[in-house]
């Protein structure tokens, strides 16, 4: 991907910039396995994907780049998803009498072995070539920047657009009950705070809230996600002790607080979706 000539940043390019700079500042801390890091680094790789998709007439040349930003936050969210759900686990325990925490459970929860692959194999992947291709392709991105300056007016359509596809999205789930089209709204609504996050500059306080009220949703559908991603585990791991002839009364009974937790947070959801929905007529 060749420099072109520099181009005024305007508020996307500048966001570009910022996710650049965040993914540089993380590496050195996700080498060394400082959890707070390797997060830093997955949110700018997927805020910069989420750009190059919601903004893509203006970005068009850089598609690839969505690829290659995928392949890098795959090799994080090994590694992340593995450091929160070991943590939950161990806070789940650490909630439970004593009594009733029967066996290996606890050692079989800390995910050891497969957290320790999943560091390796990330260190691996900062130190190929693939990688430092990505990283010299954002420098370019971020130097050329978007082929043309977007406006308030096509920056609002883009996230006017990305919000009711989220609104589509999050409707289809209510109607489905299904927790993977739960799971799709989330995903559509991260997009669409990313998309008024490039507006803050430029609409400043409407922005502002609006992105608090699109993470609280985002907050409310991922804690339902973390609760049924949580119980699948500990129905897999159950099954696993179980035929090594240990005790999986733990086991179920972490997973019957799960299935309590994935409930309440459909309940959250309702509620805070309706926040969410407050008029945006500042969009256009």
């Amino acid at each position: 991907m060749p420099s072109g000539p520099a181009r005024p940043a305007g508020p996307l390019g500048a966001f570009l910039k910022k996710q650049r700079d965040a993914v540089r500042a993380a590496e050195h801390g996700v080498r060394h396995g400082d959890p707070d890091a390797v997060h830093d680094m997955r949110v700018a790789t997927r805020r910069l994907r989420s750009a190059l998709r919601t903004f893509r007439p203006a970005l068009r040349r850089w598609q690839p780049l969505r690829d290659e930003l995928k392949w890098l936050a795959a090799a994080l969210g090994e590694v992340r998803d593995r450091d929160v759900m070991a943590a939950r686990l161990g806070a789940e325990l650490d909630d439970q009498p004593p009594e009733l925490v029967i066996g290996r459970v606890r050692n079989r929860l800390r995910l050891t072995p497969g957290l320790a692959r999943a560091r390796h194999a990330l260190v691996g992947t900062l130190d190929s070539p693939r990688y430092g291709k990505l990283l010299a392709a954002l420098d370019d991105l971020v130097a050329t920047g978007p082929s043309r300056t977007l406006g308030k007016r096509a920056l609002r359509k883009a996230a006017r657009r990305d919000l009711r596809r989220a609104d589509k999205r999050l409707d289809r789930a209510r109607r489905s009950n299904r927790d993977g089209d739960l799971h799709d709204a989330r995903k559509a609504y991260k997009r669409a705070r990313y998309a008024v996050e490039v507006l803050r500059p430029v609409d400043g306080r409407p922005a502002q809230r609006l992105r608090r009220r699109l993470g609280d949703l985002q907050d409310a559908l991922g804690a339902h996600q973390d609760a049924v991603v949580t119980a699948d585990l500990l129905r897999r791991q159950a099954m696993r002790a179980y035929t090594d002839g240990e005790n999986t009364f733990t086991y179920g009974l972490l997973a019957a607080r799960q299935q309590q937790a994935a409930a309440r947070s459909r309940t959250r959801v309702d509620r805070v979706r309706r926040a969410a929905r407050k008029p945006r007529r500042w969009l256009g």
